[in-house]
């Protein structure tokens, strides 16, 4: 089954085509002149990011209950990076204003009309109830209902028009596919930069000081032969503020993650997706694992659980063995 789940560039780190030389004047090389320091290639260890997409099991539970038919940004097939855009915060307000409307200010509104009737000589009369309350319903009700309704609809992924998908979908940055072994950069409007194997990028992590004189991280994807100076930021899975040995950590479970010879790195957020992949489920099934070993923790245990992994991962090397990948002269 894995043969034809997994297709020819998919990345084994035990079988790595050797590389060409790196050529002058990459990308990498123009970040390295800035003082900025090239990771390593290894073959991956169960070292994990303890920092990447912070989700305890409720929140995960609540968000599969919310969301049902969402599809994870993380999964056995593709791991993507993703922004919002403006058009999501603008009818996040319009959604949340809609919200107030009918929970909030309804009540209050039908409760200030019901003192005013009783204040008001003579009352109000059934057409006058009529009235108010059937403007109310066309001019405020209806519409902030619709947007909220539909907005809820979306959210949850039982409605997506294809124009609303266009205006609200969030923008696809890069995307690591772990079956073609293809990582992808794109431009706005969702058009492809570039594709290109994964063993033709090199990790770089840069280094930026912060307005208060901090030093920010960031971690890329350069591609080491088309010397583009587009980087595939990988390092926005985790804070800019991590420390050095955490984004070590990341690209060594990045690169677990496209070793179709890896099973897929143990975190909650990739928990549901094992038994889905060949290799996982095959090392799940040898070793025993429990299948919701991360779900059915409590949030409790689950940040006890988290806090031994990083201690224990404290005393060990944040990588594995060095891997020469490219040919020899």
């Amino acid at each position: 089954m894995s043969e034809t789940v997994y297709q020819q560039h998919a990345y084994r780190s035990d079988q790595v085509p050797a590389q060409p030389a790196r050529p002058e004047k990459t990308l990498a090389q123009r970040l390295l002149s800035a003082g900025q320091r090239m990771l390593p290639w290894t073959r991956p260890t169960q070292t994990v990011s303890t920092r990447t997409a912070q989700v305890s099991p409720s929140q995960w539970q609540k968000m599969k209950e919310t969301a049902p038919n969402k599809e994870c940004f993380w999964n056995e097939h593709i791991l993507e990076g993703i922004t919002g855009n403006i058009w999501v915060r603008v009818y996040l307000v319009f959604s949340g204003l809609g919200k107030v409307m009918i929970l909030f200010f309804t009540p209050i509104f039908i409760f200030t009309l019901l003192i005013t009737s009783l204040i008001t000589a003579g009352g109000f009369g059934i057409s006058d109830w009529v009235e108010v309350l059937s403007d109310y319903f066309l001019y405020i009700i209806l519409p902030t209902g619709i947007i909220w309704g539909q907005f809820e609809l979306y959210n949850r992924g039982y409605w997506k028009p294809k124009l609303l998908s266009k205006l609200l979908d969030a923008r696809k940055i890069f995307e690591l596919n772990r079956r073609t072994g293809m990582v992808t950069l794109y431009k706005r409007g969702g058009r492809v930069r570039y594709s290109y194997p994964f063993i033709e990028f090199d990790c770089i992590l840069a280094t930026t000081p912060s307005q208060q004189g901090l030093v920010n991280y960031s971690l890329l994807l350069a591609h080491r032969y088309s010397g583009s100076m587009h980087g595939v930021p990988i390092g926005t899975l985790v804070t800019p503020h991590e420390t050095v040995a955490e984004y070590y950590r990341l690209w060594n479970m990045i690169q677990q993650y496209m070793d179709v010879t890896q099973p897929l790195p143990d975190i909650l957020l990739l928990e549901e997706a094992r038994p889905k992949d060949p290799t996982t489920a095959a090392y799940d099934q040898q070793t025993g694992r429990d299948p919701r070993y991360w779900r059915d923790m409590s949030d409790d245990d689950y940040a006890e659980a988290i806090t031994q992994i990083e201690a224990k991962q404290s005393q060990m090397p944040e990588t594995g063995p060095e891997l020469d990948i490219f040919a020899k002269a």
